[in-house]
């Protein structure tokens, strides 16, 4: 944003009141400086008018307090999950060598006792993380087949010997 620009002109003016506001509710500069410019880049997206400083200056105001409010509702809802499920929520350390080794091993023997088409529906969903929906799309069928070759799969690990899958 430029000076010359009618935004930029705004922000010279009002940008300190919205830094403000968002220092007051976030207690936290670096957070306020990221909400004070998504509320400029906002306002470019949507046009507002900038002809009545006033009312564009109150726009400003209450979307950055809006925004505010939202980070603040979403952290707090983080923290009472955290807070409920302790060492349920935060990602577990990376497996060791071994286990991974294991899991290549075991996801390899179960490859082997399935179809192919099976195969690639069990590493397109739970190795690259894909939605049923979206493999049901590449693969030009319903979800609902989808699920059967994911519970075909599954089936596959069941019935590993146990010293198969260690």
């Amino acid at each position: 944003m430029s000076k010359d620009d009618p935004i930029g002109q705004l922000y010279e003016e009002a940008g300190f009141l919205v830094f403000r506001r968002c220092v007051q509710m976030l207690k936290d500069r670096a957070e306020a400086q990221d909400v004070t410019h998504w509320t400029f880049v906002r306002a470019l997206e949507v046009g507002i008018d900038v002809s009545d400083r006033g009312r564009a200056i109150s726009w400003l105001y209450t979307t950055a307090t809006h925004r505010c409010l939202t980070l603040l509702r979403n952290e707090r809802t983080r923290r009472r999950i955290r807070d409920a499920h302790p060492g349920e929520v935060l990602p577990p350390g990376p497996p060791s060598a071994e286990a991974r080794a294991i899991s290549r091993d075991l996801l390899n023997r179960t490859l082997e006792k399935v179809d192919e088409r099976t195969g690639e529906i069990a590493l397109l969903t739970w190795g690259q993380g894909m939605s049923n929906a979206r493999v049901a799309e590449l693969f030009d069928t319903s979800t609902r087949t989808i699920i059967r070759a994911r519970k075909r799969f599954e089936e596959a690990v069941a019935k590993l010997d146990p010293g198969e899958a260690s």
